[in-house]
């Protein structure tokens, strides 16, 4: 029984293996994944040999058969051109890549034959990977994902944000953040203010402190406090701003 246990482990981490490379943390530690992924290769492979060898001598039956009833035809219609055993040749020598190249069981060999390889390759070089069709499919799925998620993310947001109005100027007491000079009340966030950001108006240059997020009058708002800046740190990200008039 622990015999039979452990070949079925050992064959479920094959299957595993075959997973994206991102998945496989989220099985138990003690299926051997990476052991099972150098066998999982050398299957991959053996089983594109498995497929490819018998197709390939069919189709080279096939397309021999194909030239020389090319030959006979030529034969029977024109007596006097006799039997060219370069033309069966030709059509015998091209076999190879005409199966690999132009049939699906050729493409399927080529397919499991190079990535066998390569994945067992790279399991020797602890570098292991899943199959390459499965992790493109779950990249592309993951990106979908993503992006539905951020434009959901988004429009949540700006439900609470409501609908875009001007920038307005509060003072430090009225914001509740003192130690600057102003804060800038803002119904959407702004791309690249951040803190330390300089920010240059035509009445000086400022300097950003941390963004705070707030309720106002239940709308969800960026306040982003201005510090005059006088002192001789560098200016290493700059933008440019012009402020709307000061409210209390």
């Amino acid at each position: 029984m622990g015999r039979f246990g452990a070949l079925a482990r050992f064959v479920a981490a094959m299957a595993v293996s075959l997973l994206p490379h991102r998945l496989w943390p989220r099985f138990p530690p003690d299926l051997p994944v990476e052991s099972g992924a150098l066998a999982s290769g050398v299957a991959t492979l053996l089983a594109g040999a498995a497929i490819g060898i018998p197709g390939f001598l069919e189709h080279a039956h096939g397309t021999t058969s194909l030239g020389l009833d090319a030959i006979l035809g030529k034969v029977f219609t024109d007596p006097s051109a006799g039997y060219s055993q370069g033309m069966a040749q030709g059509f015998a020598g091209l076999s190879i890549f005409t199966f690999l190249l132009l049939t699906p069981r050729g493409w399927l060999t080529m397919y499991l034959v190079c990535t066998g390889t390569y994945r067992a390759i790279a399991v020797w070089f602890d570098d292991p990977f899943g199959d390459p069709a499965l992790t493109g499919i779950d990249m592309a799925l993951s990106h979908i994902s993503e992006r539905r998620g951020t434009r959901q993310a988004i429009k949540a947001r700006e439900t609470l944000e409501g609908p875009e109005i001007p920038d307005r100027i509060v003072t430090p007491a009225a914001a509740g953040i003192p130690g600057c000079e102003f804060v800038v009340v803002a119904s959407r966030r702004k791309p690249g203010w951040e803190r330390g950001v300089a920010v240059f108006t035509a009445e000086g240059c400022y300097r950003l402190g941390e963004p705070v997020e707030q309720t106002v009058n239940g709308r969800l708002r960026t306040l982003y406090p201005m510090t005059e800046h006088n002192d001789l740190e560098a200016i290493r990200k700059a933008v440019r701003y012009d402020l709307p008039g000061r409210q209390t």
